[in-house]
């Protein structure tokens, strides 16, 4: 009887010692303070069993005592118990990234302590940040269409042809979007220190203003030899035009921020953001539904 479970199947959780199941539920009941005598009790079991086993757990974990052995267990636990929700792909994503589904890829800046661009990584349209349940501290990253289950329903609702078209067109235009958004972010700060200094903004104005139209004719040759694409997934070429000019305008604006923001990262975004109103409503449709 001393011996039963030692045949069990064995935990395989990487990174914590192979525990069998009658092992784990004596971890467990020790964890409420119960004695040794009151663990057989509930497992059937005689004490001197239960002091047997709890004294080869010590020896797997290399600890000295119960209350480090289950120190060590109750960890191993937290980190096993991860949320259905968690995006479980490596992060930043690679370039042109497959595996997942759902993945709405997203060209990003990483900024610096002082704010400043200070790499370009690919990130996913659906990931966020949410707390561990019951910590107020404990970030993961979570999928906004839920689950395993969650992202393929919305896939195969927004439709996978376009998600992929949507993608391979953003990694296409992101050497000419993120190059133009930097070296733009770089000039409206010329022209911002220019304000400061009470000196002419002008120079700096105009090498906006020219790098801009150069960016818009490149951006519209590159959408028009893709006209059949685009249309064919309902991707508007004027309202991506339309949107990146936009943006140009409130970044040439004397009077505005010369901080990287949001007028920056819509222009690294494109063309995702001129198509990415339907699957917003398609996003938020599967996240009702999940509820």
């Amino acid at each position: 009887m001393g011996h039963e479970g030692n045949h069990a199947e064995a935990s395989t959780m990487p990174g914590s010692p192979k525990l069998t199941p009658r092992q784990k539920q004596m971890l467990e009941l020790a964890s409420i303070e119960l004695s040794d005598n009151e663990i057989a009790a509930r497992l059937n079991l005689s004490p001197r069993s239960i002091r047997f086993q709890l004294e080869r757990i010590f020896r797997m974990f290399g600890v000295r005592n119960q209350s480090e052995a289950i120190a060590m267990w109750m960890n191993s636990k937290r980190r096993a118990a991860r949320p259905a929700d968690e995006c479980p792909y490596p992060k930043p994503f690679p370039a042109n990234f497959e595996e997942c589904p759902g993945y709405q890829a997203l060209h990003v800046v990483t900024l610096d302590q002082r704010s400043r661009p200070a790499g370009r990584i690919w990130t996913c349209r659906h990931l966020e940040g949410r707390l561990m349940a019951k910590t107020r501290h404990r970030w993961y990253g979570a999928c906004a269409l839920g689950d395993t289950v969650g992202r393929k329903r919305w896939a195969e609702r927004t439709g996978p042809r376009r998600l992929r078209t949507l993608n391979h067109l953003l990694h296409e235009l992101a050497p000419l979007t993120g190059s133009f958004a930097q070296r733009l972010w770089e000039l409206k700060g010329d022209q911002a220190r220019a304000l400061e200094q009470k000196k002419d903004p002008k120079p700096a104005t105009l090498l906006m203003e020219t790098l801009a139209g150069r960016f818009m004719a490149d951006i519209e040759a590159f959408l028009d030899r893709r006209r059949h694409l685009l249309e064919q997934h309902q991707l508007a070429i004027d309202e991506c035009l339309n949107l990146a000019r936009r943006q140009i305008d409130r970044v040439l604006d004397q009077g505005s921020s010369a901080e990287w923001d949001n007028r920056f990262d819509v222009l690294m975004r494109l063309p995702e953001d001129a198509g990415s109103a339907s699957l917003s409503n398609s996003r938020e449709s599967a996240i009702q539904a999940a509820r």
